[in-house]
């Protein structure tokens, strides 16, 4: 559903996001950390089921450090997401006032999109492609639709890498692998968690460089909103920042 991008938002004026990007950063910067532990967690119970396949109290222990881990990466995965939509959602505030440029969804799906499946596999990257074009002060405050703005190599390489994580880890890993308990099942469980764990680095970096370049981009460009453009006698007043 497109959103009514010309519509004057006037229910709230610019705000820095920078310590909200800050914070979303770090969170990140957490997930990196438990996705390359349960990625040792996986092949220490392919190890412990090599070397003690006949030992149930060491598989016992391999399990539940397995198990273990993984809550933990959910949690962070959890609240990484939380601050990170909220970031979102908020530089698409600023970008709605930067630009009148109508953006391809809904405000709504600045949340929605992560939740409904198969269009999660694209929708993220077009909000975000549309924030990104909106911010950039090399675009017109009156430009009619953003989708005609090509997309930045950056926000490309970070959905790439960020799907391709995705599947190896949730689809293919959780998926097809869930309950794998022969050598080879397992075997492949390693190999899957240590190339998802990778792409999950490279979204990571792509993800922070990304926070801090749309901060950037709404630090520099002027807060005057779109409707203030060219008006400069219309006794319109910015606040102070």
């Amino acid at each position: 559903m497109p959103s009514r991008g010309s519509q004057v938002p006037l229910d709230r004026w610019f705000s820095s996001e920078r310590a909200m990007g800050i914070a979303a950063s770090i969170l990140i910067g957490l997930v990196t950390v438990t996705t390359w532990s349960t990625a040792w967690s996986d092949w220490n119970l392919y190890r412990t089921r090599k070397l003690y396949g006949n030992d149930p109290d060491k598989l016992a222990e391999a399990d539940l450090i397995s198990g273990s881990l993984g809550i933990v990466a959910a949690l962070a995965l959890l609240a990484a997401a939380v601050v990170f939509i909220v970031w979102l959602w908020r530089v698409r505030w600023n970008a709605e006032m930067f630009c009148r440029g109508e953006h391809r969804f809904t405000r709504g799906w600045v949340l929605g999109c992560w939740l409904v499946p198969v269009v999660n596999l694209w929708y993220p990257k077009q909000v975000v492609d549309d924030i990104v074009a909106a911010s950039d002060q090399r675009t017109d405050p009156l430009t009619p639709a953003l989708k005609d703005i090509p997309g930045t190599q950056l926000v490309w390489a970070w959905w790439l890498t960020w799907v391709a994580g995705l599947v190896t880890g949730n689809i293919v890993q959780r998926g097809v692998l869930v309950g794998a308990s022969q050598l080879g099942d397992l075997r492949t469980n390693v190999i899957l968690s240590s190339v998802s764990a990778l792409f999950t680095t490279g979204a990571a970096v792509l993800a922070v460089i990304l926070i801090q370049r749309i901060d950037e981009m709404q630090s520099q460009r002027a807060w005057v909103p779109w409707w203030a453009v060219g008006a400069p006698h219309s006794g319109f007043q910015p606040p102070a920042r």
